[in-house]
């Protein structure tokens, strides 16, 4: 395996290098820029990349893949795992989904990959796009709920790619909600298949469990996808394990129609079968009227939640996946 270079970073073959990869100073002269980790193994095989942070409230990403790259042994490693743990540093600091001195490009898992002349966040993407995911063969972009909702375990593929569809299953048992995006644009896993590479893109937590216990639990799937992932490319020994049985479809989204409180429901049936016109949830007036039921868009199963309990009319309140379950070997 040759050495690993990613911008002015590099990392010999059987070794670790962990660095900043600059992109714009602030006004005091301090580099803003991009938290690289590089694990570079012994002999050949494929580049993985594995970003966090490209919401600044979505921070289990970084705990998981910093950890997975420090108990990487290099010299049992074929290939090479490169981690970004915070793709936003600004959103980060400022537990923000964006960077709030960005208010042109707030976003950036809808402005990727961005313009090298362009507002702040667009520059950032634009490194992290030429400099570095363009080194990796494929890449998996971590996400959770964030400040807003809690998003049980769920792997998003480009529409048709079959690539990204064999990335989705080797994440694991853990992850049996695959669901597609037929026009990918604007995020990592979109660059990704314009190379002709393959690119996922998965979705797990959110501030409402983000308690120690909870949290570490979180980093624990995170990694076990991750070591999962390299099992089965053979980058690392060990045989991989696959969900028997996947949820296969595309998302649905309810947003509140109506302003008021979220009801409280302590049985969500999280990744379980919905139906159709189902009620799922309910919000309230002020004085815990009823004013509105929301009911499931489709049969299928449920994987996220708002957990604020203040909602306004157009909010997102439910993710559901308008799915079957089908046995994994007929996909």
């Amino acid at each position: 395996m040759p050495d690993v270079v990613i911008g002015g970073l590099r990392c010999e073959a059987g070794n670790k290098l962990s660095g900043y990869i600059p992109a714009v100073l602030r006004v005091d002269g301090t580099p803003l820029g991009l938290p690289v980790m590089i694990v570079a193994g012994k002999s050949e095989g494929p580049v993985l990349l594995a970003d966090g942070g490209i919401h600044g409230d979505e921070q289990e990403g970084a705990l998981a893949i910093a950890a997975f790259a420090r108990e990487l042994d290099p010299k049992h490693l074929r290939g090479a795992f490169v981690g970004v743990p915070v793709m936003n540093v600004g959103g980060c600091e400022a537990m923000s989904r964006g960077n709030p001195r960005d208010t042109h490009s707030f976003d950036m898992n809808r402005i990727y990959p961005g313009r090298p002349e362009g507002f702040l966040t667009e520059r950032i993407a634009h490194l992290h796009d030429t400099l570095i995911a363009a080194a990796a063969d494929m890449e998996i972009s971590i996400h959770s709920g964030g400040n807003i909702c809690y998003l049980a375990e769920t792997v998003f593929v480009g529409g048709g790619d079959a690539k990204g569809m064999e990335l989705a299953r080797a994440m694991g048992p853990e992850w049996p909600i695959i669901l597609d995006t037929p026009r990918p644009s604007g995020s990592p896993m979109a660059a990704m298949l314009q190379r002709g590479k393959t690119g996922i893109t998965v979705e797990l937590g959110g501030s409402a469990a983000t308690m120690p216990a909870t949290l570490l639990e979180i980093v624990e799937i995170l990694k076990r996808a991750l070591r999962n992932v390299c099992r089965h490319y053979r980058m690392i020994d060990g045989d991989a394990s696959y969900a028997p049985q996947i949820w296969r479809g595309r998302q649905m989204v309810i947003q509140a129609g109506k302003s008021g409180l979220l009801a409280i429901n302590p049985h969500m049936p999280l990744k379980q079968p919905i139906r159709k016109d189902e009620v799922l949830l309910g919000i309230t007036d002020l004085f815990g009227e009823t004013v509105e039921e929301l009911r499931a868009p489709c049969n299928g199963t449920l994987f996220g939640v708002r957990t604020y309990p203040s909602v306004t009319a157009g909010d997102w309140a439910l993710f559901c996946a308008d799915a079957t379950l089908q046995p994994a070997e007929t996909l």
